[in-house]
């Protein structure tokens, strides 16, 4: 398996925030099925600015982005996404 980067971009907060208890019960499901490794999101939500970053475990980026075509916020137009091959960094810390 190979870890791919999820990333957001935020088009409408009022809308995500509307969508937000799907979003979170949509994820929470990847997240027990061992398809999300972690994730971390930032905290400035303006329209077009980039909002968080799941990594999440899986054979191809096509698959992450079919499970995100279905993410309620993606669905509702309240956010955009980007998938990407990741690799961890060696900064001082030993690569597992």
């Amino acid at each position: 398996m190979k870890l791919f980067a999820l990333i957001y971009t935020m088009l409408d907060i009022e809308l995500s925030n509307r969508h937000r208890p799907e979003h979170v019960a949509f994820l929470s499901d990847l997240v027990s099925r061992g398809k999300i490794e972690c994730g971390w999101k930032f905290p400035h939500y303006e329209p077009g600015s980039l909002q968080g970053i799941l990594f999440c475990r899986a054979e191809t980026a096509d698959e992450v982005r079919a499970w995100f075509s279905r993410d309620p916020v993606i669905v509702a137009r309240a956010r955009t996404f980007e998938v990407r091959e990741a690799q961890p960094m060696s900064v001082g810390a030993p690569v597992p």
